[in-house]
């Protein structure tokens, strides 16, 4: 039976289950990946996660020749379009089964459905497997039977779950004889150079050996600290599936016999951020209306926020006043990157300091993470705009200046991004504006909006339509 691979978020042979069961025959599988900018663009992905996406398509496409596999890339601007390409790609080699591995946005599941239609008129198989979570929708419910409203009933269910898992050698995919690599056609759609992350699976999996074996004990108190390099670097990665998740859970089993219980703190820590982002997918599959732009939370939909443009754009431009939120934008639109406290601490003053709609900010986000992955960023504005399934309580408002001075004690983070402060004394660097006015030359931007205002407005609007 000649089979194949269709790779989309996955683009990485270890631990790939599509992949190793394409390779059960006899035969080496065929792999196709369709590149569909038009959706991309309306879905508002990065210009440097598309680059970053081509370079690590030419690393996999490498990597499979020399594993036997010829991976083919074609140009499909739509969604919309893929099922007839698929079908023909079908045809042309003789494809009796296609393998996959399950994505859970709307457009993504509609797509995935709409070939599965097409293909069975044809008597080809489309075989759905899970490699993009440890654990699939529908493995973790409550005990009455439904999904998790809150993370962390679901988390304890997970690492449950995760418990019961074997974790064994690797996944690794059947090899032929090498082949030669195709190449790939010119990337399309709007790209910026992504150069400065190091592409490919190799790459992937050194980040994660490295992580694992010299910075995750210091994981807990570092990863909250922008000025220093505390993370695990491995988000553009996993975004992709150039790392996936069993990688990542079979390295920090290695760390305990009891895993996912009995770990040190720092990896406790970081299984607990592997956690989130399967909630947040979870989260996609079972409660399509994410998908749609709609809050988890219905009735804040009706919250009434400011159409203020300017403030907007003072915020996209890293203009507020606010040096932490500033050297947070200016990060992100700089390097297509943003720590993620940072995330937290922007969206946190976007929404309740500015009273701007929290889909704007979702969008500008994507349209310039490296790393930007639908569930995560989505879920992650709803929790910060307090209108998601586990969100901040709607009374937890950031100030901005106290998590500056609790995070950037230094101001290190600060200085580094927004040049104007560089001078600034350590005492005034989060709220600069006294020490300023003393100066000749001051080119630093006035506060947008005063803080204790603006808390008590968001709040009164909230409560409004919280309890009406």
């Amino acid at each position: 039976m000649r089979q194949a691979i269709w790779f989309r978020s996955d683009l990485r042979t270890l631990d790939n289950p599509a992949l190793f069961d394409a390779c059960n025959g006899e035969q080496p599988p065929l792999a196709v990946f369709f590149a569909c900018c038009e959706t991309w663009e309306r879905h508002n992905w990065a210009p440097i996660k598309i680059d970053f996406l081509w370079r690590n398509l030419e690393s996999l496409q490498q990597g499979l020749a020399e594993k036997g596999i010829q991976l083919e890339v074609q140009l499909v601007p739509k969604f919309s379009q893929v099922p007839g390409a698929i079908r023909q790609f079908c045809h042309e080699n003789h494809v009796e089964r296609m393998q996959i591995n399950a994505e859970y946005a709307l457009d993504e599941k509609r797509r995935d459905a709409a070939v599965e239609a097409v293909l069975s008129r044809d008597d080809i198989e489309l075989v759905r497997h899970h490699g993009n979570v440890l654990v699939a929708p529908g493995q973790v419910r409550t005990q009455q039977g439904e999904y998790y409203k809150k993370f962390t009933p679901f988390n304890r269910r997970w690492r449950q779950v995760l418990n019961e898992m074997n974790y064994g050698e690797p996944l690794q995919a059947h090899s032929f004889e090498p082949v030669i690599a195709k190449g790939l056609p010119n990337c399309p759609g709007k790209s910026r150079d992504s150069s400065h992350w190091v592409a490919g699976e190799q790459e992937a999996l050194g980040k994660l050996g490295q992580f694992v074996g010299h910075s995750i004990e210091n994981y807990q108190q570092a990863r909250d600290l922008p000025a220093q390099t505390g993370t695990s670097q491995l988000s553009a990665y996993l975004a992709l599936g150039v790392v996936g998740p069993q990688t990542a859970a079979r390295a920090l089993h290695s760390m305990s016999p009891e895993f996912p219980f009995g770990l040190p703190t720092g990896a406790d820590t970081w299984l607990t951020e592997l956690a989130w982002r399967e909630f947040y997918q979870h989260l996609m599959y079972f409660v399509p209306r994410l998908s749609k732009g709609e809050s988890f939370q219905t009735e804040t939909d009706r919250i009434q926020w400011l159409d203020d443009d300017n403030a907007f754009q003072c915020w996209c431009k890293g203009r507020t006043g606010y040096p932490i939120v500033d050297a947070g934008m200016r990060q992100l639109t700089s390097t297509g990157w943003m720590h993620n406290r940072l995330r937290m601490i922007t969206a946190n003053f976007l929404v309740k300091d500015l009273m701007v709609d929290w889909r704007k900010g979702e969008a500008f986000f994507m349209k310039h993470l490296i790393d930007g992955s639908f569930p995560a960023n989505n879920g992650g504005w709803q929790w910060s705009a307090s209108v998601g399934t586990d969100a901040v309580p709607y009374f937890r408002v950031f100030n901005p200046v106290r998590q500056s001075e609790k995070f950037d004690p230094d101001g290190d983070y600060i200085r580094k991004w927004v040049n104007e402060l560089k001078e600034v004394p350590t005492k005034h660097i989060h709220w600069p504006h006294s020490w300023l006015q003393q100066k000749s030359s001051n080119n630093y931007c006035e506060p947008v909006v005063e803080h204790r205002f603006a808390r008590e407005r968001f709040l009164t609007r909230f409560k409004q339509v919280k309890h009406g």
